[in-house]
């Protein structure tokens, strides 16, 4: 360190206190853990604002990104250990340089040290859009900062393990074509898709909070290069070539699964696999609204009574269903007249489908 100006008592910082993280139902469970990252992930100030609006569970160091910064040896032990975190714990950690927050940026409640004063790095646990537990580098906390077993105690009495694991495609398609793994519970998303959205906040980080897994979760975003992104990072469109034949390959559209895959596909949708075969699965939201005879009917939803045979979780079926004129949005893009159900109502319907696919399958 550059200075000893943060020698003080708020050298490990909670809005909680520590007593109050004792019971494991107390502690933040973080939202993403990772099979294909071996070290930590740097993200802009922008990416951080969109978890914490998320309300994203997770860890993260802020460091100082001056010369100095860059040069003590407070920061490279500690970016280490949080490395050597990632690769044996599989949680998913993220650093932010200082640099990133503009005078009047929202912090979360990061303690923002001042670069030209200190080269400390901290870390932070932030718990639904805002820090709860906070570490400033210091002589009293080094071990933390330093060895990795310090580390995993600090982590384990304020925050449990992620049951949602990030993947990528090699990932995927290896444990389900080549590895065929016994079973495999794979979430697709899109980062931008406003159902995908939804979903996480709203069910599926609630669902992890109240209950622990015995099978993870994997979670792959397709919105990346080379699936539904350009290389530079432009929107393809979903009729591009290579998000088609992902859906088909992996089996969320009926040109990919008669059995299980709905329509052209679509996210969020949650599969069960085993040994290479896919077993079950789940679509939350899609369902298509219709005027029919001035009444708004469910035309399409991957629960029909065609595949209610093939869903072991519930007899449920939504296609063909009456929404009240009151939970139904029309919109009107190019004279042609579309409906949707507002996102309030279809979550009452559909978070208990999802709820009871994953009783069935991680619990």
């Amino acid at each position: 360190m550059k200075k000893t100006l943060f020698l003080l008592p708020i050298i490990a910082v909670t809005s909680l206190g520590m007593s109050g993280c004792n019971k494991s139902n107390k502690k933040a469970r973080i939202t993403y853990g990772t099979l294909v990252d071996s070290e930590v992930t740097e993200i802009e100030y922008g990416a951080l604002s969109a978890k914490m609006a998320k309300k994203e569970n997770l860890l993260i160091s802020v460091y100082q990104d001056t010369q100095a910064g860059q040069a003590c040896g407070c920061w490279r032990d500690f970016k280490a250990t949080l490395n050597s975190y990632v690769k044996e714990y599989h949680t998913k950690i993220y650093i932010i340089a200082r640099s990133q927050f503009s005078k009047d940026d929202e912090t979360f409640g990061l303690t923002l040290l001042d670069g030209s004063e200190t080269t400390s790095p901290t870390f932070a646990l932030m718990k639904n859009g805002k820090k709860t537990n906070e570490y400033i580098y210091g002589n009293d906390n080094k071990p933390m900062f330093t060895k990795l077993k310090d580390l995993r105690t600090a982590i384990t009495k304020i925050a449990r393990d992620p049951q949602y694991m990030l993947i990528d495609q090699d990932f995927l398609n290896k444990s389900l074509y080549e590895d065929k793994v016994d079973k495999a519970v794979v979430h697709y998303i899109w980062n931008f898709c406003p159902d995908c959205n939804d979903c996480f906040p709203n069910v599926l980080l609630p669902y992890s909070e109240k209950n622990v897994f015995n099978t993870l979760v994997w979670v792959i975003d397709l919105g990346i290069p080379g699936i539904l992104l350009t290389d530079d990072g432009q929107f393809v469109g979903t009729g591009a070539t290579t998000y088609v034949e992902f859906l088909e390959k992996y089996k969320l559209s009926k040109n990919g699964d008669k059995k299980f895959g709905y329509d052209r596909g679509f996210v969020p949708t949650t599969q069960v696999w085993s040994k290479g075969e896919l077993v079950d699965a789940t679509v939350y939201f899609n369902d298509e609204i219709k005027l029919v005879d001035g009444e708004y009917k469910v035309t399409r939803s991957f629960y029909s009574e065609d595949r209610k045979a093939n869903l072991s979780y519930t007899d449920e079926v939504l296609q063909g269903r009456s929404i009240p004129s009151e939970e139904v949005t029309a919109s009107n893009e190019g004279g042609d007249v579309t409906y949707s159900w507002n996102a309030e109502a279809a979550r009452k319907v559909h978070q208990p489908l999802l709820e009871a696919f994953l009783d069935k399958y991680v619990k």
